[in-house]
């Protein structure tokens, strides 16, 4: 059975675009000698969504990216992947407005960062799913607020 190992998210800084962010999906296609995949094309996708851990007073903002990418498999064994996209930074942050006001004054919040991201990968042989796989969770501040 093929399976996906090590599944990995990172956010990184775009050299010399202040305003960009990569994200980035790896991870290791392990493919046994005799399973049907061997010398095939395939299509793999990563879904970047927020994670909600419950660490503020408002669920994240919906955040939603596809990274897609196409292999062909020529033989058994474990093949490295890369799936990656680049994003504006604010894509990654809510609003610059994050709160409101009450009628006495006082702020409350409305928007949460997208500050916990998590990947499910998925690995297709035409229309058959032939490994799927969740990243860890990543937490940080890619935004407007973060580095960069």
């Amino acid at each position: 059975m093929t399976r996906i190992l090590d599944p990995e998210l990172h956010v990184e800084i775009v050299a010399g675009e202040p305003g960009r962010r990569r994200l980035v999906v790896t991870y290791l296609l392990d493919v046994p000698d005799d399973d049907g995949v061997v010398v095939t094309h395939l299509r793999d996708d990563a879904v970047v969504t927020a994670r909600d851990e419950g660490d503020a007073p408002t669920r994240p903002l919906p955040v939603e990216f596809h990274l897609e990418g196409e292999a062909t498999i020529e033989g058994g064994g474990v093949h490295p992947r890369r799936l990656e996209r680049d994003v504006h930074r604010f894509q990654l942050d809510v609003e610059q407005d994050w709160w409101d006001t009450d009628q006495a004054g006082g702020t409350k919040p409305i928007a949460e960062f997208a500050d916990h991201l998590a990947a499910t990968i998925t690995v297709r042989q035409d229309d058959r799913v032939v490994a799927t796989a969740d990243t860890p969770t990543v937490t940080g501040s890619w935004g407007a607020l973060g580095p960069g």
